[in-house]
């Protein structure tokens, strides 16, 4: 192999590598971001879920179970993505 096709190989290398690397460094911010969303929502739902146990106002029993049963899907979420806790 010649010094130049050395060269140029090695070039396409980096040129991967840097491709790889940025793809990498979206999907993190990407991920980031999700995270965000995720403990963004399961706060809203904690509250919402507060203020319907503590209200002199009754509810609906289907608004009710729809934010119990919401509440109980983001913490899972939580547990998994965020705190990184698994089930069993």
């Amino acid at each position: 192999m010649l010094e130049g096709e050395y060269l140029e190989l090695a070039d396409q290398l980096k040129q991967k590598y840097d491709e790889i690397t940025t793809k990498l460094e979206r999907v993190e911010l990407l991920e980031l971001d999700m995270k965000k969303d995720l403990i963004t929502a399961y706060g809203v739902v904690r509250m919402l879920d507060n203020l319907i146990s503590t209200s002199p106002i009754p509810y609906d029993n289907e608004v009710i179970t729809i934010v119990e049963v919401l509440r109980g899907l983001l913490s899972n979420c939580m547990d998994r993505h965020i705190f990184h806790i698994e089930d069993g």
